[in-house]
């Protein structure tokens, strides 16, 4: 009897010992979290991430790495299962990146968002939502060292072919062509204000008072012509009107002179005493026009450049100051 109820004991004692740890590790687990199922594609390589991986939402324990694995249909695509809690807001402007814990290499996703939109993330051919994978800074700063680097071999290559046995001769002449003008430059430059010295008395010797004055005479025989022309103009064409005025007074003349002729007797006395005598002074007139262009014609062919220079002083004659 003491056996079994000994045993009764035991058998309750452990079984209230199995209720208590049950509870204990429910009330330690919390309530249960539900968490939505999402694909991260990367067309990079994921170095240090590995399943279990944490996953963060702005820095957020948000979930966890569910699989990694290749995509059959495109081996460039990798395939990252991730776990998310339910209450965390993600959208088609949500992108990945991966984050390194310190220095041990460990990597995990950090789920960020640029909110350009707000709808639900689109969903692969079997209906689980995809969230692709951008470079980190750390990707795109090694990426930019590599296309550097590259970039760096490239040139040392060129470089290497420019600078040949072949052109650094032509360099070395060249060098020494610099030299020997740097050298000309020099002595240029030694001699020149000798120079700027004889050229200014040589400047000055020529602008001497005798040279000025006559510069100034010239200077003031140009502006009297300038002056002049006008005048010497207006004149000629003064002379050709009354040329023009005295020839149609002639037609006229010589045409009444004609009709009257053939009048009566009585009307010659007339033209001998009225229409000659005009007819005469009318030729007196046109003949004192024409000497006076015939002078002037006769001058300008003599000197031409009197028209610049204006007339030039008479030659004096005998018993005159000068006269040879």
């Amino acid at each position: 009897m003491e056996n079994r109820a000994y045993a009764l004991i035991t058998g309750v004692f452990i079984i209230a010992i199995a209720a208590g740890v049950l509870l204990w590790a429910n009330w330690l687990a919390g309530s249960p979290v539900q968490r939505l199922k999402y694909r991260v594609v990367s067309l990079r390589p994921i170095t240090g991430l590995n399943e279990q991986a944490q996953v963060r939402y702005r820095g957020i324990d948000a979930g966890r790495v569910a699989s990694i694995r290749l995509d059959k249909s495109n081996p460039n695509r990798i395939l990252i299962g991730i776990e998310v809690d339910q209450d965390v807001p993600l959208t088609r402007g949500t992108y990945a990146q991966l984050g390194m814990e310190g220095i041990t290499g460990i990597a995990y996703v950090h789920l960020l968002d640029d909110y350009t939109s707000r709808e639900p993330p689109a969903k692969g051919r079997d209906g689980v939502p995809e969230i692709h994978l951008r470079p980190s800074f750390l990707d795109a700063l090694t990426d930019n060292a590599e296309a550097v680097l590259r970039d760096g071999r490239v040139l040392i290559s060129e470089i290497t072919k420019l600078v040949n046995e072949e052109n650094r001769e032509r360099i070395g002449r060249t060098l020494s062509r610099l030299e020997d003008l740097i050298i000309n430059l020099d002595i240029s430059a030694k001699q020149l204000p000798g120079f700027i010295e004889r050229t200014d008395a040589r400047m000055q010797a020529w602008l001497n008072e005798k040279n000025r004055r006559n510069v100034e005479g010239v200077l003031a025989n140009l502006n009297d012509a300038t002056r002049g022309l006008p005048a010497l103009v207006e004149e000629t064409q003064q002379l050709v009107r009354d040329a023009r005025a005295l020839s149609t007074q002639a037609s006229t003349l010589a045409a009444e002179a004609t009709a009257l002729a053939r009048e009566s007797q009585g009307t010659v006395h007339d033209v001998r005493s009225e229409t000659l005598p005009k007819v005469n002074a009318l030729a007196d007139s046109v003949e004192r026009s024409a000497r006076r262009v015939g002078k002037l014609a006769e001058a300008l062919e003599r000197q031409p450049d009197s028209l610049l220079w204006g007339r030039g002083a008479a030659r004096p004659g005998p018993g005159e100051e000068g006269f040879e």
